[in-house]
């Protein structure tokens, strides 16, 4: 079943899914409740060997903020005394293991602790030998509102915990893009004209049959469904946004490990520190403009956004239902308005010479994250597959690279080569650039991401017949200084030039360092000179080609088209203002 369709059919079985709920309990005496009973005594708790399991309905109360009883947001059965009848059916922590990619419960024998690194502060331990061990088998830790088989949204057990007290909610929740998954099932193969390839991949989901067909590699119905679940285990439920663990303070007595917020946070919107979940992988590693930067970025330590340093918020610039309640629970603006704090500024900019600029084509650098990306054969989850992705090219583009996008003004980009192997055929489009949205959509539907269709390509000693395309996703955030006139204008001819160093730090080799220089000029949005520092080292029994097809592709990326800046037409004011803002402020070349 398709998830849109699971997800209307929560809808319309809304009523029987509530009836099948405990019922609240008549004021007057309460029936006997085995929840209150085990887990308010903190001595049997203790005995029973599971005192982190103790707990209050007054500390759930203030942490959680809310009034629902154990069994409404848990399921299980109170009225049972034994712990498997009581805990029959009851939602659950999952923890993701590396092997398959499946999830399921498991007894947790010590707490799951909290702290360190915010891209990673939720931490899972067992025992081992009696001794307190990091478990290297779990790949991520999910909710109890997660499917255990795909690791998707689990809409039926939403349903009978949030949505029964939520209702409205939840309804509103099943019709958002981010609960239907809309942008990414839009990726239906490889070869799909109208979106094109995406670094992400495809959606396995109900797409198999047209990625199976032009796989030259065996690809079963089973490994199609364990690429999917690589990416359901990013999509959201109600948990992902509104639960947010926290590490007791005798201070606030809202922290915990029941701490709801009304408004999510915007670690929520990263994963909440369950790792590079969320917009922290498609933010923070493939676009590599991350808001919050530090731990989350890749390489570490970059710079955050100037607007996550002062503390605000991804809801104070992106609309949601909190400020317009039209849009319905769970749907935010994609296109954030400079100026809603900014107004003097933006209507400074629209005077100034550089008005068909955008705002972050000048006030984002040093752009990290993903600097190539390759899908070829590899092991997922313990098993062959012929789309495993390698992404570990780690590096930092000084500059963006910036394009016209399609009404005209200049947005910045971060090209970058990328390919899926063993391809039988190509996309029916000409090489050149493309957009993965139309113009015209509104901005709850639209994307101002590009790519570029390089073609079908032959040369690989396994492997062969790739598909070459450049990635060009716009950046958006980690707003700053504005960079410097001479980024854009000192090259001839309108060039950009951008030199970029990586560390490839994946599976299939040793690590290694290499660079590439992208080149946008008259002639075209090239990829030259892709090279490693040193000899590559691959791993036992690993293609060179899966990892590293640039190694015989060589300068094979680049398509066609006018990247170049337009030419000054001021060079005196340019000559005059060079360096000194404040002469250009006055000149009228930038904003005041």
């Amino acid at each position: 079943m398709r998830i849109r369709e699971i997800a209307m059919a929560a809808v319309a079985s809304a009523v029987i899914a509530h009836a099948a709920l405990p019922p609240r309990q008549a004021q007057g005496a309460e029936a006997p409740n085995s929840c209150i009973s085990c887990h308010e005594d903190a001595t049997r708790m203790a005995e029973l060997g599971y005192p982190h399991f103790a707990v209050t309905r007054a500390e759930v109360k203030k942490e959680s903020g809310m009034p629902a009883s154990c069994s409404e947001c848990h399921l299980g059965d109170p009225a049972k005394a034994g712990k498997e009848e009581a805990h029959r059916g009851m939602g659950r922590l999952l923890l993701s293991k590396k092997n398959g990619l499946t999830a399921g419960p498991v007894e947790r024998k010590l707490p799951l602790e909290i702290g360190g690194a915010p891209v990673s502060r939720l931490k899972y331990f067992a025992e081992k030998d009696g001794k307190k061990v990091a478990d290297q088998s779990v790949s991520a830790i999910l909710y109890q509102d997660r499917r255990r088989d795909t690791l998707s949204q689990d809409f039926a057990m939403m349903e009978r915990t949030c949505g029964a007290c939520h209702a409205r909610e939840f309804a509103e929740f099943t019709r958002s893009t981010m609960a239907r998954n809309a942008k990414q099932s839009s990726y239906r193969s490889w070869t799909d004209r109208e979106r094109g390839p995406h670094n992400c991949g495809v959606w396995s989901d109900g797409n198999y049959d047209k990625i199976a067909a032009n796989s030259a590699l065996p690809f079963s119905p089973e490994v199609n469904a364990l690429n999917q679940r690589q990416c359901n285990s990013c999509h959201v439920g109600c948990l992902d946004c509104h639960y947010d663990p926290q590490a007791k303070d005798p201070a606030d007595p809202a922290k915990g490990m029941h701490t709801f917020n009304r408004t999510p946070r915007p670690e929520s919107c990263y994963g909440g520190g369950r790792g590079s979940l969320c917009h922290a992988g498609p933010e923070d590693r493939r676009r590599g403009a991350g808001y919050f930067g530090g731990s989350y970025s890749h390489p570490e330590g970059m710079e955050p956004d100037a607007h996550a340093a002062r503390r605000v918020g991804c809801l104070d610039c992106h609309a949601s239902s909190r400020d317009d309640k039209g849009l319905g629970h769970a749907m935010v603006r994609r296109q954030a308005t400079c100026g809603k704090c900014h107004a003097a500024t933006v209507e400074s900019h629209a005077r100034s010479r550089h008005k068909m600029l955008s705002c972050e084509a000048c006030h984002i650098q040093q752009v990290a994250g993903y600097q190539a990306t390759f899908w070829g054969p590899g092991k997922l989850g313990g098993t062959e597959t012929p789309f495993f992705k390698y992404k570990d090219y780690y590096g930092v583009m000084a500059e963006p690279v910036l394009i016209r996008d399609q009404g005209g003004r200049w947005i910045p980009v971060k090209p970058y080569p990328m390919a899926v192997l063993n391809q039988k055929q190509g996309i029916d489009l000409a090489p050149g650039l493309h957009w993965r949205w139309p113009k015209g959509l509104p901005d709850l539907g639209r994307t101002d991401d590009a790519w570029g269709y390089v073609g079908l390509f032959d040369g690989l000693p396994e492997n062969n017949r790739a598909l070459l395309w450049i990635q060009m996703d716009k950046m958006s955030h980690k707003y700053g200084k504005s960079r410097s006139c001479a980024s854009c204008h000192e090259l001839p001819d309108g060039e950009q030039r951008q030199t970029v160093s990586w560390e490839f730090s994946d599976v299939g080799a040793l690590p290694f360092d290499g660079s590439h220089t992208v080149i946008a000029g008259r002639n075209g949005l090239l990829i030259r000179g892709m090279r490693a520092k040193g000899p590559i080292e691959a791993s036992e029994g690993q293609a060179l080609s899966s990892l590293a097809p640039w190694f015989y592709l060589k300068d094979s990326w680049g398509i066609p088209g006018d990247f170049s800046i337009p030419p000054l037409r001021d060079l005196k004011g340019y000559g005059a203002a060079l360096g000194d803002l404040n002469k250009a402020r006055k000149a009228g070349l930038l904003h005041r």
